[in-house]
C-alpha cells in the first residue's frame, strides 16, 4: 500500500491520463485521499481537452492540404505529432518540399551559369580579339583577360554568399513560400540583362559586373530554402529532406554547365564581326522562363508557417524585399572596393592578392550584418530573436565544416569548367609569328615574321571541357542526399568523417597531378586522371553537404536548427568567390597546385575539430 505521502503514479499517454491499474488498497487510498482523486480526474480532463485541440488543429490544418488552391498560411504545425503527421502533415510536407526544389535549382543555375559563361566569351575572344574586347577595363590580353573574367563568377559569390546572411533569416521574418516565389521573380532579371548584353559585340564588362551581382539572389536563396524546408520535417527525416532539396537544388550547377553549353552554340547572325561561333546571351534566354514558371509553381503550391511573416502578406512581402535591398547595397560596396582597388599596392603580389579577396569578404559580410540592424523594426525584432544561434559554440564549429564541404563544392563548381580550359587549353613555345597567326616549332632561321619565345599558344589538342564540366556538379548534387540519408541511418559526425580522409587525400593528389601536368608538352595526356580526382573531390564534398546538415538538424532545437543552417551556409558560400579567384591568382602566378594544397591542410583542420568535438570518447556531442 501507498505510503501516507504518495499516490498512485500517473500514466499520461497521447490526450489520455490513466492511473496504473492497482489492487483494493490503491482505491481505499483513493477514498482517504480526495484531493488525488481530483488531480486524476483533472488529468482525465486535461487528457480530453488535449484531443479536441489535436483534433481542431489538424481540422485546420486540411485547409492548406490539397493541389487546388491550398490556404497559404497554416494554422498549426508540429512535426513531432506522429498523429498530426500521418494525418495532413506529411502531404504538406511534401508538396512544399516538391515546390521548393526547382525554385532552388534555379537559384544555383542562375548563380553558378556565368563560369559557363565566362568560358564562352574567353573561347570566341581567342579566336576573334574583336568580340567582347571589354574596353572599360582597358581591352585585357591573354592572362589579364583570362584573370578578369574570373571575376564573373566571382563577383556572383561574393554576393550570393553576403546575400545569404539576410536569408538565413528571411524565412520567419518573411514566411517561406513569400521568399522562395519572390526569390524566383528576381532571378529573372540577371538573366534578362545577361539575354540582352551579350548579345553585342562589345559589351560592357561594367554591365556583366552588374547582372553577376544581382544573380547572386540565387546563391542566397539556398539559406533560406534549406532553413524552411528544415521546420517541415521531424528530426529523424532531416538529413532525408534536406538532402533532397539541396541535392537536388544543386542540380541546376549542371544543368548550367551542361544545357547552357549547347544553347550557346545554337544561333543565326553570329556575334562576332570575324564570324566565330557563340552566341553567349542563350544562357540568359534559357534560365529566364525556367525561373518564372518556379515562381508560379511556389506561389501556387508552397506554405507559409504559422509563426512565420506578418498577418498582412503585403507587409511580409515588403520586410523581404528590404532585407534583399539590403544585401544587394552590401554586395555592391564589396564589389565597388574589389573595382577600385584592383590596382592598388596590396595586390601587386600574389600574397597580397589573396589577402585582398579575404578582406573584400569580411567588409561585405560586415557591411550586411551591420545594416540587417537598420530594417523595420518588426523583421528586426524577428531578426534578434534568432541570434541567440551566436551565442552557441557549435554554431561556428558546424560554419568551419560546412566551409569544407558547401564552400569547397560551389568554389570547385565555378572553377572547373575553366580550369578545365586554363591548364589543358594552352601551351607555351617557341616559335613564329606571321600575321597574327603563331606557328610552333619553327627555327628562329626559319621565321619569315616575328621569332617569340616561351608564347602562350591555344593547344590545339585541347580536350572538350564542355562534355565534362557539368559531371562534378551532377555526382555532387545526386549524392548529397545519399549523404543525409546515412547520417539519418549511421551519424552525421562518422560519415563526415570518412568523407574528410577521402577528401583531403583527393585534393592533396590533384595538387601533384597538376604540379606535374604544367611541365609538360603535352598536358592532355593527364586529363584523364585530372577529371577523375575532380570527380572524386566533388562526390566527397557532396556527400559532406548532406550529413553536416543532417548534424546541425539534430545539434540545436528546431527554433535554431533553420537560422544555423542559413548562417553556416551563407559564410560557406563565399567559397563560390575565394575560391575561383584563389584559382586565377594561383595560375597567373604560374602555381595552381598552390590552391589545392591550401584546400587540403585546411580539410586536416576539419577532420580535427569533427573527431574532438563529435566523435573522441567523452566528446560534448557523441552520436550527431
Amino acid at each position: 500500500m501507498p505510503n501516507e505521502g504518495e499516490h498512485p503514479t500517473a500514466i499520461i499517454g497521447r490526450g489520455e491520463s490513466v492511473i496504473t491499474k492497482g489492487t483494493a488498497e490503491e482505491a481505499e487510498y483513493l477514498q482517504r485521499h480526495p484531493s488525488a482523486a481530483a488531480a486524476t480526474d483533472a488529468e482525465a480532463a486535461d487528457g480530453e481537452d488535449n484531443i479536441k485541440n489535436e483534433e481542431a488543429e489538424i481540422e485546420g490544418i486540411k485547409e492548406s492540404q490539397g493541389w487546388i488552391l491550398p490556404k497559404v498560411k497554416l494554422s498549426a504545425w508540429d512535426p513531432e505529432n506522429e498523429k498530426q503527421w500521418e494525418a495532413t502533415g506529411k502531404f504538406i510536407a511534401k508538396r512544399n518540399l516538391l515546390a521548393s526544389i526547382p525554385n532552388l535549382t534555379c537559384g544555383f543555375g542562375v548563380w553558378l551559369v556565368w563560369s559557363v559563361i565566362a568560358t564562352k566569351i574567353q573561347k570566341m575572344h581567342d579566336q576573334d580579339p574583336e568580340v567582347y574586347p571589354f574596353q572599360d577595363w582597358g581591352s585585357p590580353t591573354g592572362k589579364d583577360y583570362r584573370a578578369v573574367l574570373f571575376l564573373l563568377p566571382g563577383v556572383a559569390g561574393l554576393s550570393g554568399g553576403t546575400l545569404r546572411i539576410p536569408n538565413s533569416f528571411l524565412t520567419q521574418v518573411s514566411g517561406g513560400r513569400n521568399v522562395v516565389f519572390n526569390t524566383s521573380l528576381l532571378l529573372c532579371v540577371p538573366m534578362i540583362m545577361a539575354g540582352i548584353v551579350l548579345s553585342n559585340p562589345m559589351a560592357p564588362f561594367n554591365a556583366l559586373l552588374a547582372a553577376a551581382l544581382l544573380s547572386g539572389v540565387g546563391g542566397g536563396s539556398f539559406a533560406s530554402s534549406m532553413s524552411n524546408i528544415s521546420f517541415y520535417y521531424p528530426k529523424r527525416l532531416q538529413g532525408m529532406a534536406l538532402g533532397y532539396n539541396g541535392g537536388l537544388g544543386n542540380l541546376g550547377v549542371s544543368i548550367s554547365q551542361l544545357l547552357a553549353p549547347i544553347f550557346m552554340s545554337i544561333g543565326s547572325t553570329p556575334v562576332s564581326p570575324a564570324g566565330v561561333s557563340g552566341w553567349p546571351a542563350n544562357a540568359g534566354w534559357l534560365w529566364f522562363p525556367i525561373c518564372f514558371c518556379s515562381a508560379v509553381l511556389a506561389f501556387f503550391y508552397m506554405s507559409n508557417q504559422p509563426n512565420h511573416g506578418e498577418k498582412s502578406n503585403i507587409v511580409s512581402i515588403l520586410y523581404f524585399y528590404w532585407m534583399e535591398c539590403v544585401g544587394f547595397v552590401a554586395s555592391f560596396i564589396g564589389v565597388i572596393t574589389l573595382i577600385s582597388t584592383r590596382n592598388s599596392a596590396l595586390v601587386q603580389t600574389a600574397g597580397g592578392q589573396v589577402v585582398h579577396k579575404f578582406l573584400l569578404v569580411l567588409l561585405a559580410a560586415a557591411c550586411e550584418h551591420l545594416f540587417m540592424m537598420i530594417s523595420p523594426k518588426k523583421a528586426r525584432d524577428r531578426v534578434k530573436v534568432q541570434v541567440v544561434i551566436f551565442k552557441r559554440k557549435h554554431t561556428y564549429i558546424m560554419t568551419w565544416l560546412y566551409i569544407m564541404c558547401f564552400g569547397s563544392f560551389i568554389g570547385y563548381s565555378g572553377s572547373f569548367p575553366k580550369l578545365i580550359v586554363d591548364l589543358f587549353g594552352y601551351k607555351t613555345g617557341d616559335g613564329c609569328m606571321v600575321d597574327g597567326t603563331f606557328t610552333p616549332g619553327v627555327d628562329e632561321a626559319s621565321c619569315g615574321g616575328e621569332y617569340l619565345t616561351d608564347y602562350e599558344y591555344v593547344n590545339p589538342n585541347a580536350p572538350n571541357g564542355a562534355a565534362v564540366a557539368w559531371l562534378g556538379a551532377f555526382v555532387g548534387s545526386l549524392i548529397r542526399p545519399v549523404g543525409g540519408i546515412m547520417a539519418d541511418k549511421f551519424g552525421g559526425a562518422k560519415m563526415t568523417m570518412i568523407a574528410i580522409i577521402w577528401c583531403t587525400a583527393a585534393a592533396f593528389a590533384q595538387g601533384a597531378l597538376v604540379n606535374v601536368t604544367r611541365q609538360l608538352d603535352n598536358p592532355e595526356k593527364n586529363y584523364g586522371w585530372f577529371i577523375f580526382l575532380f570527380l572524386n573531390l566533388f562526390l566527397c564534398t557532396g556527400f559532406m553537404n548532406g550529413t553536416t546538415f543532417r548534424t546541425i538538424g539534430v545539434l540545436f532545437p528546431p527554433e535554431e536548427a533553420g537560422p544555423v543552417l542559413g548562417w553556416s551556409s551563407a559564410i560557406a558560400s563565399y567559397g563560390a568567390f575565394i575560391i575561383p579567384t584563389m584559382f586565377g591568382i594561383a595560375l597567373k602566378a604560374g602555381a595552381p597546385e598552390v590552391t589545392f594544397y591550401g584546400l587540403g591542410g585546411y580539410y586536416v583542420s576539419c577532420a580535427v575539430l569533427n573527431f574532438w568535438y563529435y566523435l573522441r570518447p567523452g566528446c560534448e556531442k557523441p552520436g550527431v
